[in-house]
């Protein structure tokens, strides 16, 4: 709105300086040394300054223009193929994204070296190698992408570690998320990779080791149920590992270095429980099961404590007869019942408690120890039947209450 208006005014104030020079303009004469002498008049001379400035100026003008023309095709240029580059990015993107590995790869490489952000370019197109089962090709994008600076590092490893694990490359993932937990220990992504690194090649002992460090992090309630799963194969293998060596005491200093949440989970303690069972220490497990279970029963807890052979079996008896007033129909107690009977010598009594457990529910080991009990007893007869209901059962996985023939 300002812009017209100046310009009037500019061209006002110059026609009325014109007009008054013109009017009051005088002879003028210039002397140039002795020999040479200018007659003219101010306002001529006035009009062949302006005139001269102006020639001057269109004159530097051109020139800087003229010299400043090979830059200016090259920034052009330059221009042009960043335009190109950004457009064979976008295409190589949607080409991965629908699926057309290849084509995408050679979008991404097309004009690289022109791209704003090279680094995405290249780690695109490891990603369409990857999908190709290029595996070489992948590894030189991801070089090229770490040759960029110490700030594509962490997004290299991140990447490298990503697809060599989807590749199945479980080693080489390790390998490369040990470096990246190296250079960047607060990185919240080698951590989760590396639980899962460690749940496929049966690393117990460095995945029981991780997780308590990771579950805290993870504020969604899906990844807490599966690091809860990882968690709980973890403490299991790797008691089960350290059982076979009998050392009881490895079994208790895993057992104190588990988290105090982890050790209150009834998989946990079945766990340490029948590892020291079966390293000859259920001694040592007995008390800490008849502490649990005197607070909350837990089935798998009552098939522990059946297992244990006690020093003082009709003891142990006593206790559980106590939690059978509690969990009169529980088929773990009950057959808990009968394993420790048959410690006390009580086989009819143990027999009893074998056949409520079959009754409420099959199960192939019960079917098992309840028939070597009746060969044990002289009942071949039921013993028989016994082994081929479990037979039946195993085979086809259905099976009728067990009731014993009497004699």
């Amino acid at each position: 709105m300002w812009i017209p208006l100046l310009i009037l005014l500019a061209v006002g104030a110059i026609y009325i300086l014109g007009v008054m020079l013109l009017r009051n303009s005088e002879d003028l004469i210039i002397l140039w040394g002795q020999d040479y002498t200018l007659e003219t008049s101010t306002f001529t001379l006035v009009v062949g300054l302006l005139l001269a400035f102006i020639m001057g100026y269109l004159v530097l003008t051109g020139l800087y223009w003229l010299f400043t023309l090979p830059r200016r095709v090259k920034q052009r240029k330059q221009l042009r193929r960043h335009n190109i580059a950004q457009a064979d990015i976008k295409n190589g993107l949607i080409k991965l994204l629908e699926g057309h590995w290849a084509e995408g790869e050679k979008n991404l490489l097309a004009n690289v070296a022109y791209s704003d952000n090279p680094l995405l370019n290249y780690l695109a197109s490891a990603r369409a190698s990857q999908m190709q089962e290029q595996y070489h090709k992948r590894d030189e994008h991801l070089k090229k992408a770490s040759s960029l600076g110490e700030d594509a590092e962490i997004a290299v490893a991140v990447s490298q570690a990503s697809m060599q694990y989807d590749a199945g490359q479980i080693e080489q993932a390790r390998a490369t998320l040990t470096h990246l937990r190296e250079i960047s220990p607060d990185h919240p992504f080698p951590n989760q990779l590396l639980a899962k690194v460690y749940y496929q090649q049966e690393d117990w002992k460095q995945l029981a080791e991780l997780l308590p460090e990771l579950m805290p992090q993870s504020a969604a309630e899906a990844d807490k149920n599966k690091y809860k799963k990882y968690m709980q194969r973890a403490v299991v293998g790797l008691f089960e590992i350290t059982s076979g060596k009998q050392d009881l005491a490895a079994l208790e200093s895993i057992w104190q270095r588990l988290p105090e949440a982890i050790k209150q989970e009834s998989f946990a303690t079945k766990s340490y429980v029948d590892a020291l069972t079966n390293a000859g220490g259920g001694d040592l497990a007995a008390p800490l099961l008849e502490e649990r279970l005197a607070k909350t029963p837990a089935r798998e807890l009552f098939d522990s404590y059946g297992l244990i052979q006690h020093r003082e079996p009709k003891a142990a008896l006593a206790k559980a007869r106590l939690w059978e007033a509690r969990e009169a129909t529980d088929p773990s107690l009950l057959l808990c019942l009968a394993r420790l009977e048959r410690q006390c010598d009580n086989h009819a009594v143990s027999a009893d408690y074998y056949e409520k457990a079959l009754t409420l529910v099959p199960h192939k080991q019960v079917y098992y120890e309840f028939a070597e009990l009746l060969w044990a007893m002289g009942d071949t007869e039921n013993a028989s039947r016994c082994n081929r209901q479990g037979l039946r059962y195993c085979v086809q996985g259905k099976a009728r209450p067990f009731k014993r023939n009497q004699l």
